[in-house]
């Protein structure tokens, strides 16, 4: 058993390269290419953009430039809140909390003083 992996065996064919090379080859008059050129030319000078599909009229630009920002401020409000978790977290992984000890929250008010009739009935304290 053989493996045949090259293919059909190709044939050189020098007519058919010779047509082909005839057909496509570019013109060899220097008054067709002045003549593309002048037409390139006169084309661009057109400037016709305005009601194509590709041309972007101001205000799709406009709202393009609004989204755009919008999204920025997004990613980065986002980007900057995880940074910050991953600060936070960082830091209670290296300074952990014992769990007996609980945190104490100091209130600042108008009363310092818990009893409810301290400031109603006036007296030695």
């Amino acid at each position: 058993m053989t493996e045949e992996t090259r293919g059909p065996a190709l044939h050189r064919d020098d007519e058919l390269t010779e047509h082909l090379r005839a057909l496509t080859a570019p013109p060899a008059d220097p008054a067709y290419w002045d003549g593309l050129h002048a037409r390139i030319l006169a084309r661009v000078a057109q400037g016709h953009e305005e009601g194509e599909w590709w041309a972007i009229s101001e205000r799709t630009y406009r709202v393009g430039l609004l989204a755009a920002g919008l999204t920025l401020i997004v990613a980065g409000s986002l980007w900057m809140r995880a940074r910050s978790v991953e600060t936070r977290m960082a830091y209670e992984t290296q300074i952990e909390t014992p769990a007996d000890v609980q945190p104490t929250f100091a209130r600042r008010g108008l009363f310092d003083d818990d009893r409810p009739g301290a400031y109603l009935a006036p007296g030695p304290r």
